[in-house]
């Protein structure tokens, strides 16, 4: 291949050692299989692969320099290629089993370095599948890459990749359920660490420290640590606030193993629980229960809202329950450990859960004075119903 100085250059085969990759290079090709049957329902030539997650499911490809624009250019046929920052050509080298693309320079054009890569691959003309909903395509790149390549049709592909992504093949599993276990182990730190006096920082050192002992890799996002009313603010965590016998603590902890994420809720009541507080409790952790007991493959995303949201309404607290129920969970870089794009579980929604995928539900109420109150576990669908992965007791923590 050749390029123009501005536009990057072929990757060289570097001198990089090959660390092996998260997954067996045939579950790899199946995934690339699966998407490009997804590329010919949409009459796709080439798809732009551009979110750090969808570019380590095909690849193994993970760095955390995801903030300078990389992508993944997949052909119909023929080998992918690359168009990473020079920077990171070590990472395709090291960890990724596609290891040809083009490697821009700092002082190189991103856009140059894209089309020269399309057109490399018979794009001047193609039909390019383009990510329209996800975070990691700017604007100008897509704007410039039309106006260069004239004659090419531009065709929304988002969802293409996260489809196949949906459902886990058991080694996602696995790593979905040691995310999990260190989760656990993050969750039971936090616990012992939360005693009136200390900080919410000190509460959250103490599970980053425990879930980095236990195998976590950097988390898809930052443990939520937070005490007393203000854990009522949606996604509020640690901001050096101080524990207070009567606060509750809400901990929400997501740990991560070759980038699948494994999340866990819990609420802590410091000191005996109000009459409200513990109603609370009690309520979103029957609706998790009702929730669990009920999933199996071909039960609805709606259905599964409704059997947990019925037993928080049931309690007189449907009011403050203002979000969905749960969210795919699988491969994740910040800023989230969830694939809620993909799939959630929300009311009236009716698409059908099958084998193979995996959810984090997450009932929880925020009551205004009070604070936030959850019980949440990540699930796999099972052939005959469901394996819970996160495994300690529901319920209202008193210590």
């Amino acid at each position: 291949m050749s390029a123009t100085p501005r536009g990057g250059r072929p990757m060289a085969r570097a001198a990089t050692k090959d660390f092996g990759y998260p997954f067996a290079v045939s579950e790899f090709k199946a995934r690339l299989k699966a998407v490009r049957a997804g590329m010919a329902a949409k009459k796709i030539d080439i798809l732009l692969v551009t979110g750090p997650e969808n570019i380590y499911y095909l690849t193994g490809y993970r760095t955390t320099g995801y903030y300078v624009y990389q992508a993944l250019a997949v052909p119909a046929s023929g080998d992918p290629q690359f168009v990473v920052r020079k920077l990171e050509m070590s990472n395709v080298q090291g960890l990724s089993w596609i290891k040809t693309g083009y490697a821009v320079a700092d002082t190189e054009s991103y856009f140059e370095a894209t089309a020269n890569c399309v057109e490399k691959l018979g794009g001047a003309r193609a039909r390019i599948g383009f990510d329209d909903q996800g975070f990691f395509l700017p604007a100008s790149i897509l704007d410039a890459l039309r106006a260069r390549l004239k004659r090419a049709t531009f065709v929304p592909a988002g969802g293409v990749v996260e489809q196949v992504r949906l459902i886990k093949s058991p080694q996602e599993i696995a790593y979905i359920r040691k995310a999990a276990q260190t989760a656990v182990k993050g969750l039971d730190a936090g616990i012992k660490a939360i005693k009136p006096g200390r900080t919410e920082n000190e509460v959250a050192g103490a599970i980053y420290n425990a879930m980095a002992s236990a195998g976590s890799e950097y988390m898809g996002s930052q443990p939520y640590v937070v005490t007393g009313p203000r854990a009522a603010l949606g996604h509020a965590t640690f901001e050096r606030q101080k524990i207070k016998k009567g606060h509750l603590v809400f901990l929400e902890i997501g740990g991560c193993w070759f980038r699948y994420g494994g999340a866990i809720m819990r609420t802590v009541s410091v000191g005996k629980p109000s009459a409200l507080l513990k109603k609370a409790g009690e309520a979103v952790s029957g609706a998790l229960n009702a929730i669990i007991d009920v999933v199996r493959p071909g039960i609805t995303s709606g259905e599964v809202d409704r059997a947990g949201r019925a037993i928080v309404e049931k309690a007189g607290l449907g009011k403050y329950w203002v979000h969905r129920t749960g969210y795919s969970i699988g491969v994740g870089f910040p800023p989230g450990w969830g694939e809620g794009h993909i799939m959630d579980l929300k009311p009236n929604d009716p698409r059908v859960l099958k084998a193979g995928m995996t959810f984090h539900t997450v009932p929880m109420i925020g009551i205004p004075g009070l604070g936030a109150i959850g019980t949440s576990e990540t699930w796999a669908v099972t052939k005959t119903g469901i394996e819970v992965l996160t495994k300690t007791p529901r319920k209202l923590i008193v210590v």
